[in-house]
């Protein structure tokens, strides 16, 4: 049976980076990735995360980006 993992890619905004809003990993709200959300989904896409949708999950006014890996 192949096991998932999830994550959640969460914008918080920043007034200070271009576009203004700096993207985190809901796993680690500590760690910010930047502001460059294309960068950063091909990066995480290299490290096997793909996108599988967006939703207003934390019914904020910002979506976030649901984010999904296979386990080995």
């Amino acid at each position: 049976m192949e096991r998932f993992a999830y994550d959640f890619l969460i914008g918080k905004e920043n007034a200070d980076v271009v576009g203004g809003v700096v993207w985190f990993l809901a796993s680690n709200l500590h760690q910010p990735l930047g502001p460059d959300l294309l960068s950063i989904l091909n990066r995480l896409g290299s490290e096997g995360w793909e996108v599988v949708g967006v939703g207003d999950v934390a019914f904020t006014f910002r979506v976030e980006i649901i984010l999904k890996k296979r386990l080995s």
